[in-house]
């Protein structure tokens, strides 16, 4: 079966663009695959400088005179921070080529080994599910000098090429819009064998812990819960009366109701603790054929991706002094703002830490997936800047307070990390969901 993948005509500009300023540039393919299909949303050329670095930096700048050219980290590092940008479901389908010359007949070894390495870098992160289900990357290639494409998959598992056919529609891809709110308040004990470990490792249990959680959770479509097989299309379309729905409902019950007939309760010391709170805005956009099971899949995938990309972001930030700290604290970490792509309705995330602004996002935006921002209010700060006033007072005061009833208090500590955008709700998730076509 030849792999396919469809695009919007309004991004065909954009090669040719591509083409004046470089006779080679490589760059990533950004989209959503489902059922051998592939639907791409954005083209995201690779910038000229290593992506961990700044247009000031002694790097030297990425200047191709041929494939071989290129460096195949810096795609990869591209990619990985690509990904961080975008919603749940999205991913890096591939890499798109512009050359003089026709490059996949034949299929160069460099192409495939920046695959594989791409491949291997999107893989290496926990919770960033940087590559879809599939092992299949796609390579798109524009010839300037004929200004024709020409499209091959490549199978990273197996090391085979296909032939893949790429399209570009005059009529604007059909999207879903899943519209979320996590709200969360939760505290984590700290045994005291646990105390003395450094706060990254904390930071991975709080994550499985929360992935774990929203595994066990149930999700709600406008306020029902949904047949795992039925497409988000049918939603708001018809309403199933409860006598014929099918017993299938009753398997999303099913992790909760294991979960309270266990006995999952336990009495132990604890000497600190980690208090995680805020709430975070979060849109995706969904094949509307897709599944319910897929799109809560999705959900997921944006829940985690997002916080694991804070908690990153934010632990890089961190001084030497604040990476051992043994003091009762507040941190901040990045909250998100979403930025529509050019003539599009689909929106990309970036991470802004406090006092930054949506001039800071104008750049990232603009380094990572060749953007042009054109004006401050094309960057939406859904989720604003808290007041940690109170926050940082009940730090201060929290060593006299009582944590664990069987600890003594003056041998009790509490230290708070208020995760702004960090959210997560365990038992229900509602979501609003409706159906917009591109203009």
């Amino acid at each position: 079966m030849v792999r396919s993948a469809v695009a919007d005509d309004r991004l065909i500009s954009y090669f040719n663009n591509v083409a004046k300023q470089n006779t080679y540039s490589v760059g990533l393919i950004l989209g959503q695959s489902l059922s051998g299909k592939d639907y791409v949303i954005h083209f995201a050329k690779t910038p000229p400088f290593h992506p961990h670095e700044g247009k000031e930096s002694t790097t030297p700048v990425l200047r191709l005179t041929n494939i071989n050219d290129v460096n195949e980290e810096w795609v990869a590092d591209h990619a990985r921070q690509a990904t961080r940008m975008l919603p749940g479901g999205m991913h890096v389908l591939g890499i798109f080529i512009v050359s003089p010359e026709d490059l996949l007949n034949p299929f160069s070894s460099k192409i495939k080994g920046i695959l594989n390495r791409t491949h291997r870098h999107l893989d290496s992160q926990k919770y960033l599910f940087g590559n879809p289900s599939n092992n299949e990357k796609l390579v798109l290639n524009y010839c300037a000098t004929s200004q024709q494409f020409s499209c091959k998959s490549y199978n990273v598992a197996a090391g085979s090429v296909q032939p893949a056919e790429f399209k570009f529609l005059s009529t604007p891809i059909k999207w879903a819009q899943v519209e979320c709110k996590y709200q969360m308040d939760q505290i984590y004990h700290i045994s005291e064998n646990e105390s003395d470990w450094p706060l990254k490792k904390h930071m991975g249990i709080i994550l499985d812990t929360m992935n774990k959680n929203l595994k066990s959770g149930v999700f709600l479509y406008d306020g029902e819960l949904k047949d795992g097989d039925e497409s988000i299309e049918n939603i708001g379309k018809r309403k199933i009366p409860r006598s014929n729905k099918s017993g299938g409902h009753d398997d999303h019950l099913k992790p909760l109701q294991e979960a309270t007939d266990q006995n999952l309760f336990e009495v132990s010391e604890t000497g600190n603790q980690i208090r995680i709170f805020g709430h975070v805005v979060s849109k995706l956009w969904l094949n509307p054929k897709i599944s319910i099971n897929t799109a809560s899949e999705a959900i997921m995938q944006d829940i985690m991706r997002s916080l694991a990309t804070r908690l990153d972001m934010h632990w890089d930030s961190l001084t030497e002094e604040e990476h051992g700290e043994d003091m009762n604290s507040v941190h901040e970490p990045p909250r998100r703002v979403l930025i529509p792509l050019p003539n599009s309705r689909i929106a990309i995330s970036d991470y802004l830490f406090p006092g930054e602004g949506p001039h800071d996002a104008k750049i990232s935006l603009e380094e990572m997936l060749d953007i042009k921002i054109h004006s401050d209010s094309d960057v939406l700060d859904v989720e604003g800047q808290a007041d940690l006033t109170e926050y940082y007072n009940e730090a201060m005061d929290s060593e006299s307070e009582e944590v664990i009833a069987k600890k003594p208090i003056e041998n009790n500590k509490s230290l708070y990390y208020i995760g702004l955008g960090v959210a997560f709700l365990v038992l229900i998730i509602s979501l609003v969901i409706h159906f917009m076509q591109q203009s």
